[in-house]
Order: C-alpha cells, then structure tokens, then sequence
C-alpha cells in the first residue's frame, strides 16, 4: 500500500502494519461505544445546547471561554424570565388571573396563582443554579471518577449500550412533554386577555422546565447505571458460583479472592450513590417541593376550568399536573430500584451459602457489608426518596384541596 507524500515522495507501508492498524481503530472505536461518556451522549448533547455542557476535554480548551459566555448568557435568560414573571404577578395578580379565568377569578385563586409562579420560578432557576453546579470541572470529574472505577471493575458488557438506550428513550420523552404543554399553554394565551407581553413571558417560563427536566433524565440513567451494576453481582453469583461445586482447593481460593474483590466492588457502589445523594441533593429537594405544590395547585385550577367552562384551563393544568406525577413515578422508580437489587444481591449470598459452605467467612462479611450499607437515596438527608411519597401526596392533595374550594366557595357566596 502506498501515500504520497506532498513533496511527492513516496513512502511504502506495509499492508500487515496497515490491517494492524486498522484492527486497532477499530478497538479504539468499540471502547468508547461502551464506556460512559458514550452512554450519557444523548443527555450531555442536549446540555450543551442548553448553556450546561460538561467540561471541555483538554482538546478543546480554547472553547472554554466561549461555553464560559453560553452559560451565563442562558442562566441569565432563564433568570430574567422568571423574575419579571414573579413582579409581573406580585404587581398585579387580580388582572393577571381574571385574564385567564374570564373575570370570574377568586382572591383565593389569585393567592394560588402567586404561589405557582413563585414555586416554578424556584423551581426553574434553583434547577438551573444546581445543574450548573453539577457541571463544574472539579465536581464533574469527582462524580465521572466514581462512574470510571465501577467501569474498570466492572462484571457486564451490557451495562452502557442500555443506558444509552434509555438516554435516547429519555430525551424523546422530554421533547414530547415539553413541546405538548407548550403547545397547550400557547392556545390558552392566545385565547385570554393578558397582555402580549404577559403572555410570551408565560410560554418562555414554562420552556425554562426543560432544565429540570433534562436533569432528571441525567440523574436517572446515573441511577440506572449503579441498578445494573448491582445486577450483574447478583447473576455473577447465580452464573458463576451456583453452578458449580468447588473440587480443589486451587478453585476455591480462586472464587474467594473473586468475592472478595465483588465485596469491594460494592463498596464502590455505595460511595457512587453517595456522591449521586450529595451532587444532586438540592435537585431532588426542589424536585419533591415543586411536584407537591404543583399538583396542590394545579387539581384547583382545574377545577376552575371545569366550573367556567374553560377547557383549555382544565387541559393544560390536568397535563401539567399529569407531568410532575410521570417525574414522580420516574423519580421513585429508579431510586426504589437501588435497595431491591441490594436485596436481591442479598438473597444470592445466602442461596450461595447454602451451595458452597466452604465460603462462609467471605459469605458472611459480604453480607454484613450489605446489611451495613445498604444504599437509599435521599434529598438532602430531609427524607428518603420513593414510591412511599405517592400515599404522603395524595393525602397531601387532598387535605388542601377541600381547604382551598372551602375558601373559594365562600368568597363566591
């Protein structure tokens, strides 16, 4: 094989260095599509574009400034939206919801319609300042470490293509959502009274939500990542150790230097779910106030729309409060999904146990260690992350929903 050189002399390669090099392009090529920046792609691409892009690689040091001025620039935007937002309704909340109740809104739903614009405007930019937190060099490279030594100790090939699976399925949804909600929020403005200003405030103010919402997304496949992670200790025990009776003493030494480093392989587990608890702390606060008073307020609203007649109302409400209970679910399904594979990690020590009670003594410290770390996520330590919160929001609901029409009902009489 030849390449001519731009002085026009000639260099012969020899065809076997080629194809070696070729084969090593090739290996290259399969190890970042299997690793974990390559997962999280589909996320990082889109937090690029929204003024939150990880750290530039040494590579690429001479964008550091102009992504430097992106982010500013978006945080600010982002900000001022929602700031004018809440002077906007502070100044003049009795105009504002009449506008989008057709003159028939309460004190009472005026009183509401602060506490929503003031909840998303926390929401958003509190989101905002804590993504933006997340990405700075020195705090996202504490957490990719944590990600990069389950990768070198890792026991599954299966791990990353499914999570960037999920990261594809994931920004799908957030698309979705978001431009439907949009969409709805921009035929109920175009249908009230509000000023032109007022009403493009509005849409920019509920697009701000896909800050939030990409962070989600971004905290859930780091969560499905650690879930698959304990799954693969669980069938490594099933597959490996079940299935076979030890018959020298060469092989069970060998499998018990093999649950000794699968002990300390959990242990890095448990300290990447404790950098996930302390990184994404505020979010998930934030996350867990606004899905609660958004819900609260929203069953009012619609019931505004149902009495009035406003279908558009009663529609875009009905969807928003549908949206924070899929980030609900989302939330709690992920996090719940943590101490079950810990659980079943546990029952496969025992079933392993009862197969090979040779390895007792590493058996037993293997389960110590689960029943002492075992993993939960929490929200700045206020309180445990889950599907329990479901129960605890419909009571929630409830209680001020009967309070709040109770209030409405007797300003109207």
């Amino acid at each position: 094989m030849f390449y001519v050189r731009p002085t026009g002399a000639v260099k012969t390669i020899p065809l076997k260095d080629s194809k070696m090099e070729d084969k090593n392009n090739v290996k290259i090529l399969k190890m970042r599509k299997n690793s974990f920046n390559w997962s999280l792609e589909p996320i990082t691409k889109c937090m690029h574009v929204m003024g939150v892009s990880i750290p530039p690689s040494e590579e690429i040091k001479s964008c550091r400034l102009i992504c430097h001025l992106y982010r500013t620039f978006c945080f600010l935007l982002v900000s001022f939206v929602q700031i004018i937002l809440v002077i906007q309704v502070f100044g003049d909340a009795k105009n504002i919801a009449n506008s989008y109740t057709n003159g028939i809104s309460t004190t009472t739903f005026s009183w509401n319609f602060i506490i929503d614009n003031l909840n998303l405007a926390l929401y958003t930019v509190g989101s905002h300042t804590s993504f933006l937190l997340l990405t700075r060099p020195k705090t996202w490279l504490d957490l990719v470490l944590s990600f990069k030594l389950l990768e070198e100790n890792g026991h599954s090939s299966e791990i990353y293509p499914i999570c960037r699976q999920t990261a594809v399925k994931a920004v799908i949804c957030i698309i979705t959502m978001n431009f439907g909600l949009d969409v709805l929020l921009g035929l109920d403005v175009l249908s009230n009274d509000a000023p032109w200003a007022r009403k493009i405030l509005d849409v920019l103010g509920l697009v701000n939500k896909i800050y939030p919402a990409v962070q989600l997304a971004l905290f859930s496949i780091l969560m499905k990542m650690i879930s698959l992670q304990l799954k693969a200790i669980r069938k490594h025990f099933q597959d490996q150790f079940t299935q076979s009776h030890p018959s020298s003493l060469m092989l069970v030494e060998s499998q018990r230097s093999h649950l000794i480093a699968l002990r300390g392989h959990h242990r890095l587990i448990c300290n990447a779910i404790r950098k996930l608890n302390r990184h994404f702390g505020v979010f998930l606060t934030l996350e867990i106030i606004f899905i609660f008073v958004s819900v609260i307020n929203c069953s009012l609203f619609v019931l505004m729309g149902a009495t009035s007649g406003d279908g558009l109302l009663g529609g875009l409400n009905a969807a928003i409060c549908l949206e924070s209970l899929v980030h609900l679910l989302i939330l709690s399904s992920f996090s719940d999904d943590i101490p079950n594979q810990t659980d079943k990690v546990y029952e496969a020590l025992l079933q392993l146990l009862h197969h090979q009670p040779s390895l007792q003594n590493e058996v037993s410290l293997f389960t110590e260690q689960l029943l002492h770390m075992k993993p939960q996520i929490n929200a700045m330590g206020f309180f445990i992350v889950g599907k329990h919160l479901f129960p605890t929001l419909i009571g929630t609901t409830l209680t001020y929903f009967l309070i709040l029409v109770q209030f409405h009902s007797a300003e109207k009489s």
